[in-house]
């Protein structure tokens, strides 16, 4: 079956500019109407702004279109990976970090190949990890990766962060961050790896966390576009017969995942963000409030040392913000 077509984007005239919503918190009807046609907005960092109306007030508001996919917009793509850094990194502050780890796992091979050993490539004899249609195991590699992970908690308390890179040939390749209770072994993880589904191949190096986290979030916003490159098999329902066969269709997987007590949220992050904004907007507000005023030695000549002082007692952060 063919993969559906993305549907075209719906592109409307912004008709006279009117000030942001003014409605009290929670009276707001906001609805999204399209995407602007001339593209980018002054003071915006985005190619592809939305335009949004209010249904109590009809007031007009051009939000970010916070596209996660660098096709889509580049600006709000570099946006949502360096989100993704800061969640990747933040585990790293807490306390009680325990042994850090960064895992890669593989799909099994397409040919007959001897097994993989750390240090000796090819000298395992041979193994048995392969698959068979690459659409079905990456169709079922979710299942796998919760197969892994039930393994890996029998062997010690672990937190995890997990992204999806596609390879050339169109596998699924995970690379995890772990932060575990006791140290893992390569040849442990590799077993419990080879029972749940993945290839004999897998990478277990210690965790350099800030190195590792830009790594992980590049490859988990370029996999936001590479879902076509990915076979994929699904359940094909015929509507006059009621038969089902196997088809294929666009990629449906998670570009990444974390565990509870990773760490930051999305919306964690989000907050922070909204929270740093506010406060320099209040900054710069109180800088402009004490410039506006008049001098008070103005009408009687130069400026005093005493006043001078006093002018450059200012907070250090309304001094840079207007420096």
């Amino acid at each position: 079956m063919s993969a559906p077509a993305e549907p075209a984007r719906r592109h409307v005239q912004p008709s006279e500019e009117k000030p942001g919503c003014v409605c009290p918190p929670g009276v707001r009807g906001l609805r999204v109407v399209g995407y602007l046609p001339a593209g980018g907005v002054d003071g915006l960092d985005c190619t592809s702004p939305l335009l949004v109306v209010c249904r109590v007030c009809d007031r007009r508001l051009v939000w970010a279109c916070r596209a996660h996919r660098a096709s889509r917009c580049v600006p709000c793509s570099d946006r949502y990976r360096r989100l993704l850094v800061r969640i990747a990194e933040s585990r790293t502050a807490t306390a009680h970090r325990g042994h850090g780890s960064f895992l890669t796992l593989t799909a099994p091979g397409e040919r007959a190949h001897a097994r993989w050993v750390p240090g000796r490539p090819g000298g395992g004899g041979p193994c048995g990890c392969r698959v068979g249609d690459l659409a079905e195991w990456n169709a079922a590699a979710g299942q796998s990766w919760n197969r892994l992970r039930l393994g890996l908690s029998r062997v010690s308390r672990f937190e995890y962060f997990r992204v999806v890179e596609v390879q050339k040939r169109g596998a699924l390749h995970l690379h995890v961050l772990v932060w575990s209770a006791e140290p893992l072994r390569r040849d442990q993880v590799q077993r419990i790896a080879l029972a749940a589904g993945f290839g004999c191949q897998v990478d277990l190096t210690p965790l350099s966390p800030q190195q590792h986290a830009r790594y992980a979030a590049k490859y988990a916003t370029k996999a936001t576009d590479q879902r076509g490159d990915a076979p994929w098999a699904v359940d094909v329902v015929n509507t006059r017969t009621g038969e089902v066969t196997r088809g294929s269709a666009p990629a449906r997987y998670r570009t990444w995942s974390s565990s509870r007590q990773w760490g930051l949220t999305v919306r964690d992050v989000r907050a922070a963000n909204r929270a740093a904004m506010e406060n320099t907007r209040l900054t710069r507000a109180a800088a402009a409030a004490s410039t506006d005023q008049p001098a008070p030695s103005a009408a009687i000549g130069p400026t005093s040392p005493a006043a001078e002082s006093s002018r450059d007692s200012r907070p250090t952060a309304v001094k840079l913000a207007w420096s």
